[in-house]
C-alpha cells in the first residue's frame, strides 16, 4: 500500500455502485479511512476502533469500508503507516551516535504524545512501507561507526526493543500510580532493592531514558572500537 498523507483529500463524486457506498452519492478513500481510523484511536482508543463504529464515524454502513480494505487488520496497517508520517525526518549528518539518538528520541515522542497510535504502529507484524526510511538511517547510521551488517541488524534490534519496551513501560506507568508504602513492605527483606526503592517507584524517565540510551551505544563503541 502506498504511504498515506496526513490529511485526507476530499472526496471523489461518483454514482452509487451498490449496498454499504456513502449516501448523497459520495466515495471514500482510503487516505480517508486511515486517518479517521487514526483519529477514533486518538479520541477513543484502539479498542473503540471497529469497523462498525468507524463506518459510523464516517456516516457510512461498516460494508462500504470493505471496499477499500480487506479487514480490520489492513486497516491498522494504513493507521500505522500515517502515523509514522508523525516522526521527524531522521538527520543524515553528524557523529552517528548523535544520529541514533535524535532517531530514538522522536519515536519516544511519538509514543508520549500518542500513545494509542503507538502501541498500533509499534505492533503491526510487518512493517510500514514508510518505515524503512528510518531503518535505513539507524543501519547507516551503525555502518558509518564501523559495524558490518550483521552487526547493524543486532545492534537496530537491541535499540528497537529497547526504545519500544521503555516506550510501552512509560505508557502504562503514566496510568497507573504505585503503591510506594505497599512496595516498601514487601521489598523489606532484599536490602539493595530497598535501597534502590525510589528510583524505582518514581523514576526520573528522561534521565532512566538517556541512561540506557548511553549504555547501549557505550556498548557499541566499545565493539566498534575492538
Amino acid at each position: 500500500m502506498d504511504d498515506l498523507p496526513a490529511t485526507a483529500p476530499k472526496r471523489r463524486r461518483r454514482p452509487r455502485q451498490g449496498p454499504g457506498r456513502p449516501a448523497a452519492g459520495e466515495t471514500l478513500t482510503q487516505a480517508e479511512i486511515a486517518n479517521a481510523a487514526l483519529q477514533l484511536i486518538l479520541a477513543e482508543g484502539e479498542a473503540a476502533l471497529t469497523m462498525r463504529r468507524l463506518g459510523e464515524v464516517l456516516g457510512v454502513k461498516a460494508m462500504a469500508l470493505y471496499n477499500h480494505f480487506a479487514d480490520k487488520e489492513a486497516i491498522l496497517d494504513a493507521v500505522a503507516a500515517l502515523a509514522l508520517t508523525r516522526l521527524p525526518a531522521p538527520p543524515t549528518k553528524g557523529a552517528w551516535q548523535t544520529r541514533l539518538k535524535a532517531i530514538c528520541h522522536g519515536v519516544r515522542s511519538l509514543a508520549r504524545q500518542q500513545p494509542g497510535v503507538f502501541r498500533v504502529a509499534m505492533s503491526r507484524p510487518t512493517p510500514p512501507t514508510n518505515a524503512w526510511l528510518h531503518i535505513e538511517s539507524v543501519l547507516a547510521a551503525l555502518a558509518d561507526g564501523g559495524l558490518p551488517p550483521a552487526a547493524q541488524v543486532a545492534a537496530y534490534n537491541t535499540l528497537r526493543l529497547y526504545v519500544q519496551a521503555f516506550c510501552l513501560w512509560e505508557i502504562e506507568a503514566a496510568r497507573h500510580r504505585q503503591d510506594a508504602e505497599g512496595l516498601a513492605r514487601t521489598a523489606a527483606p532484599y536490602p539493595l532493592t530497598t535501597a534502590a526503592l525510589p528510583h524505582l517507584v518514581a523514576p526520573d524517565l528522561d534521565r532512566q531514558f538517556e541512561a540506557g540510551l548511553d549504555l547501549i551505544l557505550r556498548g557499541l563503541r566499545a565493539t566498534m572500537e575492538r
